[in-house]
């Protein structure tokens, strides 16, 4: 009765490991899972708001001066003008 167990365990271990270590009904948690973290719709970039016009933009896009971040070459200079 134990050598029977036995030689299903190995069995069963020997299919797991041909088909890959996965089994589709066991694994597919962590298939969602792999799925969820390669979609970009779940992050969220930072953003900041223009200091002239009040338009929002990532941070990757926006352009810093003196602390203050700014959408576009001319909102800077907008502002460099009402400055001076």
């Amino acid at each position: 009765m134990i050598l029977r167990l036995i030689i299903f365990a190995i069995i069963a271990i020997v299919i797991y490991r041909f088909l890959g270590g996965r089994i589709a009904f066991l694994d597919r948690k962590r298939e969602f899972q792999d799925r969820d973290s390669d979609n970009d719709f779940t992050k969220v970039a930072p953003t900041s708001e223009c200091a002239e016009c009040g338009t929002y933009m990532t941070e990757d896009d926006a352009i810093i001066y003196h602390k203050k971040s700014y959408c576009s070459n001319e909102c800077l200079e907008k502002a460099q003008k009402r400055i001076r």
